[in-house]
């Protein structure tokens, strides 16, 4: 069955653009330059950004955190509508070569996956990308970044990597980097990195973090470090293992 959640074009070309802009002192958004402050909450950001974020809007509401954007001070990194359509398509392919039944909406899949997965990308402390120490993915002992339980309780790590500028090592510009540690007793092992396109980003209540949106040409090298698309709960076989402890909702539509 054709998936019903590939997304389109017009938000793929966007964020490209979104991702070349990546943590500068100007903010790319929809049509024009903006400043980094928004006037209204976190959630109010993501709204404002329906190709995007639509779909983030959606999962956030059956999660039952909408007060939360509105209200609580946070520190998010927000994965674009893509990222969540490509997990969904992930777990029905799945789902299909196991002969079980596949997703047909988001609200198929139990609220309380939706709540567990976003609250990786939630931490408490509410930081900026000069608050991060740097991270080196080729070189984690000697610039680690930052280990940081997010508000799931899983260890992540958040880091400010320097890309290199005219042949110097560590002289270009910055961006933030999150990383999915799958084994708190190995930390340094096998970690599932996402880029951030557009830090920074300031509504009332915290701060927004915006990661690569999946673009047409699939994954990019950036300094020697492959990114691949970003998909939501960064481990897929995680996710979808999460998603059948707490169970699909098979008859909704």
């Amino acid at each position: 069955m054709k998936s019903k959640f590939k997304y389109t074009l017009l938000g793929t070309v966007l964020a490209v653009v979104l991702l070349t802009t990546a943590c500068q002192k100007e903010y790319y958004f929809d049509s024009g330059l903006s400043r980094p402050e928004f006037n209204g909450s976190m959630m109010e950001f993501l709204e404002s950004k329906p190709i995007i974020f639509d779909t983030l809007v959606q999962v956030i509401k059956l999660a039952g955190l909408e007060s939360t954007f509105r209200d609580s001070s946070f520190t998010f990194f927000a994965p674009a509508d893509s990222s969540i359509h490509m997990t969904l398509d992930y777990f029905n392919s799945e789902l299909k070569r196991l002969g079980e039944d596949t997703i047909t909406s988001l609200g198929s899949v139990n609220p309380a996956f939706w709540k567990a997965t976003l609250q990786q990308y939630m931490f408490r402390s509410v930081k900026g990308l000069e608050d991060y120490p740097q991270l080196d993915l080729l070189n984690k002992q000697a610039f680690p970044g930052e280990f940081s339980r997010s508000v799931e309780g899983r260890v992540m790590n958040i880091g400010a990597i320097f890309t290199s500028a005219r042949g110097i090592k560590y002289q270009g510009y910055r961006y933030l980097n999150i990383s999915y540690v799958p084994n708190e007793s190995a930390p340094y092992n096998s970690w599932i990195w996402a880029r951030v396109a557009t830090c920074n980003i300031k509504p009332k209540n915290g701060m927004v973090h915006v990661l690569a949106y999946a673009g047409i040409e699939g994954a990019s090298t950036v300094d020697g470090i492959l990114y691949t698309p970003h998909l939501f709960g960064f481990n897929p076989v995680d996710a979808l293992a999460l998603a059948r402890y707490y169970g699909f909702n098979k008859k909704t539509n």
